[in-house]
């Protein structure tokens, strides 16, 4: 159901989006309990919490049932589709929120997170709404802060040679997913193709200041890192053949650069698996 609230102290009214949260597990991890509890526990409880178990475990399927079947918000599917970028389709289709909230299973949401996205959603419907977001060790201990940039033009700007948003931080308005045929796959980039075809397509992006996630960093983000920068060349390459202009010019230039270099540079990346 639709809800409404008040916008200073006036008779404007404005809908509340619906959102539903999605988040992809194919393996346990050390952090999943907390991560599904940070989603579960939020100040804003009106939301649905859609959980794809791909190409898991009987094990890990089992768990998920035992732990999460008292919540009626949660709706638990399982697949055997390996690949990430497929199973976010798969819950996009399912889902019935106006939003899709991404969620890792590593990951921490603050708990005023949904609140936050909602009310500003509200007020400007965009299509691509991110945030800033702390960067944690596997022990949950703070390694810093990544701030974004907020307005669509400076994330245009940034595209160019680094991701304008984290990934398990956006909310995306499912229509707008739809209108982009979804995700198109990759190993490792399908969060940037995805921007540099909404890029393209002038979506309407933004990036709330606020920390509304913590981020994992931890050891297995570190070899996976360096086989996105091939990916991300890749798609800068189709964006320069079929509209060569001289932004996807500098946008190809500037991945197959990383993708060259990354292999003799351990450190390239380090912190940037989902982050790219």
């Amino acid at each position: 159901m639709d809800q409404t609230i008040n916008i200073n102290q006036q008779d404007t009214v404005c809908l509340l989006p619906r959102l539903s949260v999605i988040l992809c597990v194919n393996s346990t991890n050390p952090w999943l309990l907390e991560a599904l509890e940070s989603v579960l526990t939020q100040d804003d409880p009106d939301f649905e919490f859609l959980i794809a178990a791909n190409a898991c475990t009987d094990e890990l399927w089992d768990w998920l049932c035992d732990v999460l079947a008292s919540d009626k918000r949660v709706r638990l599917f399982r697949t055997s589709i390996g690949q990430l970028a497929f199973n976010l389709n798969f819950l996009a289709e399912q889902a019935s929120g106006d939003y899709l909230v991404r969620m890792d299973s590593d990951d921490v949401s603050e708990s005023d997170r949904l609140r936050t996205l909602r009310n500003a959603l509200a007020q400007d419907s965009v299509d691509i709404l991110g945030s800033a977001v702390l960067l944690i060790d596997a022990d949950g201990k703070s390694m810093g802060k990544i701030v974004f940039p907020e307005k669509s033009e400076d994330i245009s700007r940034a595209l160019l040679s680094r991701t304008a948003f984290c990934h398990p931080s956006v909310a995306l308005r499912r229509e707008f997913l739809f209108e982009m045929r979804g995700y198109l796959g990759g190993f490792t980039s399908e969060d940037t193709d995805l921007w540099v075809r909404a890029n393209r397509a002038k979506a309407r992006m933004r990036n709330l200041p606020q920390v509304l996630l913590r981020y994992r960093v931890h050891a297995n983000q570190v070899t996976a890192s360096r086989f996105g920068y091939p990916e991300v060349a890749a798609h800068w390459l189709r964006e320069l053949l079929l509209y060569p202009n001289w932004y996807n010019i500098r946008g190809f230039s500037i991945s197959l650069t990383k993708a060259v270099f990354s292999r003799f540079l351990p450190g390239i990346g380090r912190y940037r698996r989902k982050l790219h």
